[in-house]
C-alpha cells in the first residue's frame, strides 16, 4: 500500500508542477495582460441626450514589477468572425473550417476615438506605480447606435514597454449601442445568467416595462444590489403583478397594447415573468 501511496504522490507532484508552468510567472520582462476577458457592455440610452460621447474603461494588469514613470500600452481594434466546422458525414471529423466576419464591427472614427489618435494615444499609459490600470475607450454617440447594436474587440499587442502576459488574456469584446441592452447578469436565455431565473426571457420591451414601472436605471450594477439585498424575488412578483394589471387593463385591451408582447407584430411571443 506504501509504495502505491509514494508513486501517487510524485504523479501528484508532477502533474501539479506541470500546472503551475502553464501560467505566467515572469519576472524578466515587464507583461500586460487584460484583467477579465468577459464582454463588457455600455449603452448611452441612459445618458443625457445631448452627451455626444462617453468614456469606458478596461482595466489591465501587469507583471514584472512597477516603476517611477507612466508606461505606454498598445490597445488596437481586431477584427472578429463567427466560425462554421465542416465535418465529414461519416467519420463526423472536422474537414474545413469558414471563418465570417462577425456584422456590425465598430468604425474608428464614428463609433470610438481611434486608439492612435494624439488626443487618446498619450492616455494609454500604466501610471507610474501601479500594477494594475485602466485604458479608456471613448465611445461616439453616433445615429446609429439608435438601430443596431456595435461591437469593438479590442486587443493588447507588445511595444517597448511591455510584452504580452497570458495569451488567452490579451483580447476583448465591448458591446455598445444607444438603445436597452442585456447587462452580464442577463447575458442569455438561461441558467448560467443569474437574472434568467427572475426575469425569464430577456426583451427590450420587457427591460422598458421594468424601468418604467420603477423609474430607475436598471442594468448589472441595480441587479447585483439586489442581489446581495436577497431581494430577487421581491421584485420579481412585483413585475409579474403589474404585468397583470397591465394586460387587464380595459384601457390596454382595447388600444391593442395588451397583452404586452415582445414587439409590435401581433405573432410576437407575451411577455411573461417567471412564478
Amino acid at each position: 500500500m506504501k509504495k502505491y501511496f509514494c508513486i501517487t504522490f510524485i504523479l501528484l507532484a508532477v502533474i501539479a508542477g506541470c500546472k503551475k508552468s502553464d501560467y505566467l510567472l515572469y519576472s524578466d520582462i515587464a507583461r500586460i495582460q487584460q484583467a477579465d476577458t468577459a464582454e463588457m457592455v455600455f449603452s448611452f440610452v441612459y445618458i443625457d441626450p445631448a452627451v455626444t460621447r462617453d468614456t469606458f474603461y478596461i482595466p489591465v494588469n501587469t507583471i514584472g514589477g512597477i516603476t517611477d514613470k507612466d508606461r505606454a500600452v498598445k490597445l488596437e481594434q481586431v477584427t472578429e468572425y463567427d466560425y462554421t466546422y465542416v465535418r465529414d458525414p461519416i467519420t463526423n471529423q472536422i474537414t474545413d473550417t469558414i471563418a465570417t466576419e462577425r456584422p456590425f464591427q465598430a468604425i474608428a472614427g464614428q463609433h470610438y476615438v481611434a486608439f492612435n489618435d494624439p488626443a487618446i494615444a498619450a492616455l494609454m499609459t500604466v501610471k507610474a506605480g501601479n500594477a494594475q490600470d485602466s485604458l479608456p475607450v471613448i465611445l461616439l454617440r453616433d445615429p446609429s447606435l439608435k438601430t443596431n447594436t456595435w461591437r469593438l474587440r479590442v486587443k493588447l499587442s507588445a511595444n517597448d514597454q511591455f510584452a504580452i502576459g497570458e495569451k488567452q488574456a490579451v483580447e476583448r469584446t465591448l458591446i455598445f449601442s444607444d438603445r436597452l441592452e442585456r447587462f452580464f447578469s442577463w447575458r442569455v436565455d438561461g441558467y448560467q445568467a443569474a437574472a434568467f431565473s427572475s426575469f425569464g426571457n430577456y426583451s427590450q420591451r420587457k427591460h422598458q416595462f421594468m424601468i418604467d414601472l420603477l423609474k430607475i436605471r436598471i442594468d448589472e450594477t441595480w441587479y447585483k444590489a439586489i442581489e446581495q439585498a436577497g431581494a430577487q424575488n421581491h421584485y420579481k412578483i412585483l413585475f409579474r403583478e403589474a404585468l397583470a394589471a397591465f394586460n387587464a387593463d380595459p384601457a390596454n385591451i382595447s388600444s391593442g397594447k395588451a397583452p404586452l408582447r415582445e414587439t409590435d407584430s401581433p405573432t410576437s411571443p407575451v411577455i411573461t415573468f417567471p412564478n
